[in-house]
């Protein structure tokens, strides 16, 4: 092969691995919603949520308020939040979104060649709840996984 054909097979080998490693539009896009269930009447629910790359910052929600945050998956499907949650005396922190979870979350809509999924954790007196439904219903099937 000549020069130039290699060069443009190395070039165009770099352009690719690039693609793999960044985030981009056509990987699924995620929704995360953390909704305080706590008693009528609690202290607010504080919060913080992290990844990597992305500090979401310290949050609080009165209780029924929602904290909400979306983010495109890594494309080797790397994507990692955690939160940490505090309430009264009591704290508590893990994975709200990993490859494990990505899996459990439902799809909330498609849109091109674009997938939309959201992932619906509610916090309460006695846990941490997941379910992965577009809107949450009382008939919701919420799945404990965390205790305080």
């Amino acid at each position: 092969m000549s020069f130039i054909k290699h060069k443009f097979i190395f070039f165009s080998f770099i352009f690719v691995l690039n693609l793999l490693m960044v985030k981009g539009s056509w990987t699924p896009r995620y929704q995360v919603h953390i909704n305080n269930n706590l008693p009528d009447g609690s202290n607010p629910l504080r919060l913080r949520c992290k990844s990597k790359d992305d500090d979401l910052g310290d949050k609080v929600r009165s209780v029924n308020e929602e904290f909400t945050f979306a983010f495109n998956e890594h494309v080797l499907g790397e994507t990692l939040f955690f939160c940490h949650f505090y309430w009264n005396s009591k704290d508590k922190s893990f994975d709200v979104f990993n490859d494990t979870m990505a899996d459990k979350c439902g799809l909330e809509r498609k849109y091109g060649l674009n997938f939309y999924y959201g992932c619906y954790w509610k916090v309460q007196e006695d846990g941490f709840y997941f379910d992965s439904q577009l809107l949450p219903t009382p008939e919701a099937q919420y799945e404990k996984f965390y205790e305080w």
